[in-house]
């Protein structure tokens, strides 16, 4: 799985939620969703046994090993929508 966040994207994460440098966000797979049944959520939390971690704009942003099930055939892309509201979530299956 492959896990890419835009700085844009991170600049959100880091003004909506209070983050500093070293924080922490998980992506996790949840029940009930567009993706057969799941679908996706985060946490403010730091890893553990990350599976895939990327750090932008001094955030780290990672899939945890345990949630591999979910995440095992898609790469996740995480960009601003063009209106800049919100991140938007691309969700590519493998």
């Amino acid at each position: 799985m492959k896990l890419t966040v835009s700085k844009e994207a991170a600049q959100w994460y880091i003004k909506e939620l209070d983050l500093v440098p070293g924080d922490s966000i998980k992506f996790f797979g949840k029940v009930y969703g567009p993706h057969g049944g799941f679908s996706f959520a985060i946490h403010k939390q730091d890893p553990t046994d990350p599976l895939t971690l990327v750090t932008v704009e001094g955030i780290n942003f990672y899939v945890e090993r345990f949630d591999e099930w979910f995440f095992s055939d898609k790469d996740l892309d995480i960009t601003m929508r063009e209106d800049g509201y919100e991140p938007h979530y691309d969700v590519i299956m493998k």
